[in-house]
């Protein structure tokens, strides 16, 4: 079986990757351009595997452009991996492919289908999992090749759960390296459909952090919009302070508002006031790293 690959984040990377370990025949690699890379979380840059394995490659924007169009039919193939690309494949471009399309998705689907599958599932405290399944005309409802729960950890960040899904994914598609080397579609199960939950899009809007909610919940949104996402943010006057890591404080007895700062260490950590208790800012970041020396306590955080 022959395989052409398009994606441009860590999952695509990992699965290059293991691909080309486990000689899986790749024909062709598709990335998201690097002019991409500010624009796009987590992005990677397929190039360097690709032509080191001498595989050719190029570099896109948008999937549906007449160029991926060309490039893929220039070197065909049994099946497209679209792997850690959200952009819709069109039904004829996977019409091209003799055992058409496969996609990945990160929960334990029919659940959280969707957007943002990483930063859900630490809000949500839900269940994550390695997906490799038929791409269908709706998002991540195919029927499943494999599916692989991925542990979740009470602490993870979100880089921390992506790390880990990533070496369940490699791990998979080397189990599963056997049958890409074969000439025979991939055997599958249909999905309860009935049983399917979504996952909304999400923006940097999201991560603004209110004060006024429950350390844990502060503590969770915190975890999940970290990188390689925008970050959680508040804001000190007319300054916005990205908080990359924190954790739940001591829980100190104070009456003071929500979002006011309670106590500043030496190393620019803070600990502020939440609806029913405290929270560590740990790594705070500014565009002028200077606006951080007007943290001071007794200073209140939030909206402006």
């Amino acid at each position: 079986m022959k395989l052409a690959l398009i994606g441009g984040v860590s999952s695509t990377l990992t699965a290059l990757e293991a691909l080309i370990a486990a000689r899986v025949d790749v024909t062709c690699v598709g990335g998201l351009t690097e002019e991409l890379a500010d624009t796009v979380s987590d992005f990677q840059s397929l190039r360097p595997p690709a032509e080191q394995a001498g595989i050719p490659y190029l570099a896109f924007r948008k999937v549906r452009s007449p160029e991926v169009t060309d490039f893929l039919a220039r070197h065909p193939a049994d099946m497209l991996w679209v792997i850690g690309l959200s952009q819709l494949v069109p039904d004829e471009l996977i019409a091209n492919y003799r055992f058409g399309g496969v996609g990945f998705h990160p929960t334990m689907l029919p659940q959280g289908r969707g957007r943002a599958p990483v930063a859900w599932t630490i809000l949500k405290q839900a269940r994550a999992a390695v997906n490799l399944f038929y791409l269908a005309a709706e998002a991540d409802a195919g029927d499943i090749i494999v599916q692989r729960e991925v542990p979740v950890l009470a602490d993870d960040y979100s880089e921390d759960l992506i790390a880990r899904t990533n070496e369940v994914l490699a791990q998979v598609i080397t189990d599963l390296a056997p049958d890409l080397r074969g000439d025979a579609p991939l055997a599958a199960v249909s999905q309860d459909h009935e049983r399917a939950t979504f996952y909304e899009k999400r923006s940097p809007a999201d991560g603004e952090i209110d004060w006024e909610q429950p350390t844990k919940d502060i503590y969770r949104l915190i975890r999940a919009a970290g990188r390689p996402y925008p970050g959680a943010f508040t804001h000190l006057g007319d300054v916005q302070l990205t908080v990359w890591r924190g954790h739940p404080g001591p829980g100190v007895d104070s009456v003071a508002a929500a979002g006011t700062v309670l106590e500043v260490l030496g190393d620019g950590s803070a600990l502020v006031k939440t609806g029913d208790g405290d929270h560590w800012m740990t790594e705070l970041e500014t565009a002028d790293p200077d606006d951080l020396q007007q943290l001071q306590v007794g200073l209140r955080l939030g909206p402006q």
